[in-house]
């Protein structure tokens, strides 16, 4: 019996090594999006570092956004906003969750991006 939960540990313990999580060691960093629209330009640059010490689930995300005003009726200013949330690693489907908001960011290690809804960032 002693040996049969001693090779059934060593399984579980191993499948970290067999399926090692890319994901996660990429996560921390900076991304960057921009688009253009007939009304207006963006720049998005999202910082996301961990709450905590190596191995925490939680990260801040810290989003900074850019939007310029073009071809409007009446000049107006730039707007700029800055905006901060914790989201929360879910390490089955390799994406951080923000319960405040329902955010969901993806990731993709191999191409260096970050996904958020419609928007792709490019991790610098």
């Amino acid at each position: 019996m002693i040996t049969f939960l001693t090779l059934v540990i060593l399984f579980i313990g191993c499948d970290g090594l067999l399926h090692p999580d890319n994901v996660k060691p990429f996560i921390p960093g900076i991304y960057l999006a921009s688009w253009k629209t007939s009304f207006s330009t963006a720049v998005d640059t999202m910082l996301i570092a961990s709450v905590s010490e190596k191995g925490s689930e939680g990260y801040l995300i810290t989003r900074r956004t850019h939007l310029q005003f073009i071809n409007a009726a009446k000049k107006r200013e730039p707007e700029y906003s800055i905006t901060k949330w914790v989201g929360n690693y879910n390490a089955t489907d390799k994406t951080i969750v923000v319960p405040v908001n329902g955010r969901v960011l993806s990731f993709d290690p191999d191409n260096k991006l970050l996904r958020m809804g419609a928007i792709i960032y490019k991790k610098l």
